[in-house]
């Protein structure tokens, strides 16, 4: 049994959530329920929850300052919420899950499908902690080989994808210049907006998103193409349809004159 707490300041959501669990999935045991944030975070330090299902928005508080205030966070959250682009793009950062009100039977299974990977300590501290961080200085949760594993966004020089799959390459900076490559099992549009939005990414190609900082050359010949700072030497196409729009951003971010 999967021993569950579900918060939301929405009763109407709360009792619709809880009744799909006790009729379409025995295997979660709702230990109780709470309608705000302090008397959420009392339940949670004394029940010891496996799983949370947390509202965002409750106000006057978040989700997120139930986890800041909860004293210990070895459990797993799954977000309910009506879709915020900022808040969504946090949680898919810290590869946290979540599911948008209002909640359906295939969502709430595929999510807690997913439920099996238990890291949920260290990606909370990351989403925690990614709103207190500059742009810049802010880290994403890849899964590798190995596991999970959390990079600086700055270090990532740009992102190739096949539909399917995502490589990212990412700046080693114990060996100079040479690339780690994450490939991860999701398509490029799972991460576009919260790369774009950082402000120093652009959608060079339906295929490659790019970091501008890590931009070495600009090649105009065979209908142009990037060189990036790294040590592969790889170029990188520029779509022919997005090369006004590059032009564009690189003259706002002062790059070009």
């Amino acid at each position: 049994m999967i021993k569950a707490i579900v918060v939301d300041d929405d009763i109407q959501h709360l009792n619709s959530l809880v009744a799909l669990l006790n009729e379409h999935f025995k295997h979660v045991e709702i230990l109780t329920t709470s309608t705000s944030v302090p008397d959420a975070v009392m339940k949670i330090d004394t029940l010891k929850p496996q799983l949370l299902f947390l509202d965002i928005e409750m106000s006057p508080y978040s989700g997120f300052d139930l986890l800041a205030m909860v004293n210990d966070r070895d459990f797993e959250v799954i977000f309910t919420t009506s879709y915020n682009i900022y808040d969504i793009q946090a949680i898919r950062a810290s590869a946290l899950d979540f599911i948008e009100k209002p909640i359906r039977i295939d969502s709430l299974g595929e999510a807690l499908l997913r439920y099996k990977e238990k890291t949920g300590k260290a990606r909370m501290v990351n989403l925690l902690a990614n709103f207190k961080l500059n742009q810049e200085e802010q880290k994403i949760a890849l899964y590798d080989k190995c596991g999970l594993s959390f990079f600086e966004v700055r270090k990532i020089v740009r992102c190739q994808s096949d539909n399917a799959y995502t490589e990212f390459f990412i700046l080693d900076e114990d060996r100079k210049n040479e690339t780690i490559r994450i490939e991860i099992s999701k398509g490029l549009n799972c991460f576009e907006d919260f790369l774009i939005e950082k402000g120093f990414f652009f959608r060079i190609h339906n295929k490659h998103i790019i970091n501008t900082n890590h931009i070495k050359r600009y090649i105009k010949e065979d209908g142009g193409y990037l060189i990036m700072d790294d040590s592969s030497k790889v170029t990188i196409p520029i779509a022919r349809n997005r090369k006004e729009d590059f032009h564009r951003f690189l003259r706002l971010k002062g790059i070009i004159l």
